[in-house]
């Protein structure tokens, strides 16, 4: 009897073991996400793992499986509760084999997805969250940045004509005088440079490729400098080729805003609708604008004062 009762510590703590304990929604056992990326390492990477950590801290017990865009539908599993496409490639190749779950595209520019549209069974089952910014924001960060500094310029092509309108609208609003001009190709931008920085002003760049591309960069930078009209850009890429501002969200605030989306996705919550980022930061080339005699506040300060703004509103 006695060898008997010594053996119960061992047994009551297998069996605690094995017993099921009942898990709130966070800590599903049985819940698979599939991350589905346009390209490996690089911007694409840092999206996906900051996916994989917020997950990870709010559904520890959650399967979280990644593929490529070419495995798309040979590799994919059919017991995922989610699929999260990251980059333009993996939102399409996964849009042409429309899962029966829930999609969210991140890191998709909002023209895109709109392109995309939805092929999907059930409405409110598809989401994004835009690697661009909102116009307002954009206005926002001139305004803020450069109070005393009241034209902008707008050089698009038609592909970003929509775009280049509710600038337009939304700048002029803001009291900002709007010179825009519309080009066919990029043998109309010289020109069309001269005609709207004839009086310096500040240039908005426009994510159109057929404007603002890898050969038009280095003259399009060349020429506002000649005219004391800095350029406004899009990503920390553009501030190091030599604009003089940028607003935008690093892969990894987008990475932790789906996480977050498919954090309460899968306690049974919907995808929020279609969303530009949260999250965002602020870029100054400090030599630019010493260069042209212009004094910029920090950009921490800059990007708290356009957050105040949002919240305002």
């Amino acid at each position: 009897m006695k060898r008997c009762c010594g053996r119960w510590p061992a047994l009551f703590l297998l069996m605690l073991w094995l017993t099921p304990v009942a898990a709130s929604p966070a800590a599903s056992s049985d819940a698979v996400v599939l991350i589905v990326s346009s390209e490996t390492g690089g911007s694409y990477e840092a999206v996906v793992t900051a996916l994989r950590e917020g997950l990870a801290a709010e559904h520890p017990l959650a399967t979280i499986k990644s593929i490529q865009a070419d495995a798309v539908g040979a590799s994919q599993p059919t017991n995922a509760q989610i699929v999260v496409t990251v980059g333009s490639v993996a939102a399409t190749a996964v849009r042409q084999h429309a899962p029966p779950v829930p999609v969210l595209n991140a890191f998709i520019p909002r023209d895109t997805y709109l392109e995309l549209g939805q092929k999907h069974p059930a409405a409110g089952q598809a989401s994004a969250i835009f690697m661009d910014q909102p116009v307002p924001r954009q206005i926002a960060l001139i305004a803020e940045a450069l109070p005393d500094k009241r034209i902008l310029a707008l050089i698009y092509g038609p592909r970003t004509s929509a775009l280049a309108s509710e600038i337009t609208v939304a700048a002029q609003r803001d009291g900002f005088d709007v010179r825009a001009a519309p080009i066919g190709s990029d043998r109309e931008l010289y020109r069309a440079m001269e005609r709207t920085l004839s009086q310096p002003a500040i240039l908005i760049a426009v994510p159109d490729r057929d404007v603002y591309n890898s050969h038009t960069i280095q003259n399009i930078l060349l020429t506002s400098y000649r005219y004391r009209s800095p350029l406004i850009g899009f990503s920390p890429a553009y501030v190091r080729a030599g604009a003089l501002l940028a607003i935008y969200s690093t892969p990894e605030q987008i990475g932790r805003q789906a996480a977050e989306a498919v954090s309460d996705a899968l306690n049974g919550l919907e995808l929020p609708p279609p969303a530009y980022p949260v999250r965002f930061e602020v870029g100054i080339n400090t030599t630019v604008g010493r260069s042209l005699g212009i004094r910029l506040d920090p950009a921490e300060q800059i990007a708290e004062r356009i957050r105040n703004r949002e919240a305002r509103r």
